[in-house]
């Protein structure tokens, strides 16, 4: 298994694929070629040599839902349950179920959601009346009737805003919203001409991708415990 994966991998978007590389010659200085096993300091890169059994987690903005009905800080409902079932068209109006007991209290109406773990029913759904903690409905038609039993996750996802306004969200998180205001701020006094009102805002919008780029990375430090410490 790969440590360091986020300063040793790397990515090629061609198309609607994604090409993964690993960086040879950090963690890894093997390489196995039709002529032997080639050991080498040098880093460049080459095609992975190992499965991804647990699948691959990308953080990215999505180009064709820029704008979001609500902040990704408050999109967190979340259940994950082996006694999650799922009923088809045994909910008011023959809508179809997701029932948990007491497990659904978080979600609400119309907030859209991801399932994983499903047998039959894995996908994407927009949640037409969360009924009870226990039950949320879904459009008739969207399920298979399944039985607890499988380990099944239920996590809310982002709901396009497709007539987007001032109460509208950007799809990105609190800190690069920020950012962008600081930027959209540097270019009004650059059209102003206020160079030095410009410059002051252009170092807050680069100050705060930095501060959400340091964000994603764990650092930790060991000092040595000095013979005069308390302890």
């Amino acid at each position: 298994m790969s440590s360091y994966v986020e300063r040793e991998w790397f990515y090629y978007l061609k198309g609607r694929n994604i090409h993964l590389y690993k960086l040879l010659g950090g963690s890894s200085s093997e390489r196995i070629t039709q002529s032997g096993v080639i050991k080498t300091l040098d880093r460049e890169l080459m095609y992975p040599n190992e499965d991804i059994a647990d699948g691959l987690r990308i953080e990215y903005t999505a180009l064709n839902e820029p704008y979001l009905s609500e902040a990704l800080e408050t999109t967190t409902a979340y259940a994950s349950a082996i006694t999650i079932s799922f009923g088809d068209g045994d909910g008011a109006g023959s809508t179809d179920t997701i029932n948990y007991t007491s497990g659904l209290g978080d979600f609400a109406t119309s907030d859209k959601v991801r399932i994983q773990g499903s047998t039959s029913n894995d996908g994407d759904y927009t949640i037409t009346s969360a009924a009870s903690t226990s039950q949320l409905l879904v459009a008739a038609g969207s399920f298979t009737a399944e039985a607890a039993g499988e380990r099944v996750t239920i996590t809310q996802i982002p709901v396009e805003d497709t007539s987007p306004d001032e109460t509208s969200h950007a799809n990105l998180n609190r800190m690069l919203s920020l950012a962008c205001v600081d930027y959209l701020k540097a270019m009004i006094a650059d059209k102003r001409g206020d160079i030095q009102v410009k410059e002051y805002y252009m170092r807050e919008f680069w100050k705060k991708v930095g501060d959400n780029e340091s964000n994603k990375r764990k650092i930790s430090m060991t000092y040595p415990v000095s013979p005069f410490a308390v302890r």
